[in-house]
């Protein structure tokens, strides 16, 4: 049985500066979409342009998932883990893992696509990308839709978004192939976690 669902994490910055947007223009293109976790189902078409959300939709309705039950929270969470490797993580050579390389690329891409400058390493971009508040659902959509990411200023109001039972994702396959998606994740799930987060935008708070 997986454990218990955790809230994930999500970045629009209401204010829109010209360093973000170019930041963004500078951003790498997607890969191909043959590579779409969407592509592997058979019976279904998928729509390689569509946001996550819509498409998965779309395939939950023609697996039978039933929203919010076990089985449905699992399966997103598999596909949002394989939608943002295939769109940041991917390796130049098919069936290979990435490399440390490709690997830090991916993280600084992130990093771009918030509007932050990229780190160094990639355990500096991971901190980097925990101040912010993202949803990786757009992370992703930046990719498939060219969308811009939203980086939320609010954390109640992106608490209580990331808590909708449709929005919660399976810890167990998120730390999977990789850990990429589960590095992203932040616990929303009690009142302290709100002084957490100001602490670490601070750069008060511990690292790991």
């Amino acid at each position: 049985m997986d454990p218990p669902p955790s809230s994930q994490f999500q970045f629009q910055d209401d204010s829109e500066d010209e360093s973000q947007d170019e930041l963004q223009d500078n951003a790498i293109a997607p890969p191909p979409s043959s590579q779409s976790h969407f592509d592997k189902f058979q019976n279904f078409t998928p729509s390689h342009d569509a946001p996550f959300d819509k498409e998965f939709a779309r395939l939950a309705l023609s697996q039978q998932w039933i929203p919010g039950s076990q089985q449905y929270t699992k399966q997103r969470t598999i596909a949002m883990r394989e939608e943002l490797k295939t769109h940041y993580f991917s390796s130049q050579t098919q069936e290979v893992e990435p490399t440390e390389e490709e690997i830090l690329q991916g993280y600084q891409d992130l990093c771009v696509e918030v509007g932050i400058p990229p780190c160094d390493t990639a355990a500096e971009c991971k901190d980097t990308l925990k101040t912010k508040l993202v949803n990786i659902v757009d992370l992703i959509d930046a990719r498939r839709t060219n969308k811009k990411v939203r980086v939320w200023r609010d954390f109640q109001a992106f608490r209580k978004y990331t808590l909708q039972k449709e929005h919660r994702i399976s810890v167990d396959e998120a730390k999977k192939d990789g850990g990429y998606l589960s590095s992203l994740l932040q616990h929303l799930r009690y009142p302290r976690d709100q002084r957490r987060f100001r602490m670490k935008r601070a750069g008060l708070g511990q690292r790991g």
